[in-house]
């Protein structure tokens, strides 16, 4: 086993690729390097890019800047252009009672309505979760025509959050009813929350909240992929709540902000014609390299393993031949230097990554990790036409037991 690494590393530096000057002219004239630092700031965005509605920004959650980005950005977006939706990747009940915590509530604990999110990492990291209060100290100081809403996407993920809040939205003799198993949720719904709806008990906001509830838990029972969950709610969202002239910012694992593909998040927004994205959205994705992840060790063959960690501090680099290799990767690191954080515009007039895939590309010999095919005919601005360049990034500290 040993032999055969060693065998693939040597090979993997014999055939590693050259930076190619074209692409590396272009990248010094479209780069914005800031050193690693709680401040980012990106002052090279310009009015086209401010005039987009829809922001996606596109990460490897378990890497240490990735929680800094998404704060830096959202908020300069939010004093540039006012964004009035923050989209998360969580279920229903898990951002309203975050949006309460945003707002200065103290009913809950973070860390309790954040016990069963999606974005492990998330859950399990005060490194995480303090993003979570920078923004509530962020949101305490906003006057009011810059509040924003944060806006659950995901599928039912905590269903003691979900149980939780439909007591807080149903009139009381409705209560004794609640399921107590998990699966019967959807059973519950379709018999009582129209009749609860109808009756007129209920306020007009508790009314719209409770509509809400009933697609979340109809339509998480009949779609399995968290991508097409996501987009249908959002799609509700936006026709039956008003959002055609508001701004919107979401923060996602980067797989869910390809917007190339016809099964993403982002690729299905861009797709539908009923909704106004085409050519109003935009992606900006973070590549990593000579950086360190927070990985279960039990996800990893023995002998990448911090030995008898239940995480191990994973070194993770997007030219790395054997796990993970981005052909032109070599351009980006011709034009960026080490312990920052580069904002690469991939889609300026002559870019040529508007005729090509290279910079997106990935190959790999050693397939831990889910790899993307480039569709026929795409080209990297297909996919992002933003990249955050993360170099020397270290992982986020997972809680102790």
């Amino acid at each position: 086993m040993i032999k055969n690494i060693l065998t693939l590393a040597i090979v993997s530096i014999i055939f590693s690729s050259c930076a190619s000057r074209k692409y590396v002219n272009y990248l010094k004239t479209n780069v914005e390097i800031v050193e690693m630092k709680d401040s980012l700031q990106f002052t090279s965005l310009n009015t086209d890019f401010y005039n987009n509605d829809l922001f996606f920004v596109g990460e490897i959650h378990e890497v240490k800047t990735s929680p800094r980005i998404d704060f830096a950005l959202f908020t300069q977006l939010n004093e540039k252009v006012n964004i009035e939706l923050y989209l998360a990747e969580m279920d229903i009940a898990q951002a309203y009672y975050l949006q309460k915590y945003i707002e200065g509530s103290n009913e809950m604990e973070l860390k309790d309505i954040l016990k069963n999110w999606v974005v492990y990492i998330g859950s399990i990291s005060d490194q995480y979760r303090n993003k979570w209060v920078k923004l509530r100290e962020y949101y305490a100081q906003l006057p009011e025509k810059s509040k924003f809403q944060i806006v659950g996407l995901d599928k039912i993920a905590d269903y003691t959050l979900l149980r939780k809040l439909v007591e807080e939205k149903i009139p009381e003799q409705f209560l004794t009813e609640l399921p107590t198993d998990d699966e019967k949720w959807s059973v519950w719904s379709s018999k009582n929350l129209d009749k609860i709806i109808k009756s007129g008990l209920s306020e007009n906001n508790e009314i719209s909240i409770l509509k809400d509830i009933q697609f979340n838990i109809s339509t998480n029972s009949k779609i399995k992929s968290r991508d097409k969950f996501m987009f249908e709610n959002f799609k509700r969202y936006y026709l039956e709540k008003e959002w055609k002239n508001k701004k919107i910012y979401g923060g996602f694992g980067f797989a869910h902000t390809l917007q190339a593909y016809d099964y993403t998040l982002a690729g299905r927004i861009k797709k539908d014609t009923l909704l106004p994205y085409k050519n109003k959205m935009v992606s900006m994705n973070a590549l990593y390299v000579n950086s360190r992840l927070t990985v279960q060790s039990a996800a990893l063959p023995k002998f990448l393993q911090d030995k008898g960690k239940d995480f191990t501090r994973f070194k993770f680099s997007y030219d790395n031949r054997l796990f993970m290799y981005i052909k032109g990767i070599a351009d980006y690191k011709k034009v960026t230097r080490p312990n920052t954080i580069s904002l690469i515009k991939l889609d300026s007039k002559d870019s040529p990554y508007l005729y090509s895939a290279r910079g997106t590309k990935t190959k790999r010999l050693i397939p831990i990790w889910e790899g993307f095919d480039i569709i026929e005919g795409t080209s990297t601005t297909d996919y992002a036409q933003y990249v955050f360049f993360v170099r020397n990034a270290d992982w986020i500290v997972p809680d102790e037991k």
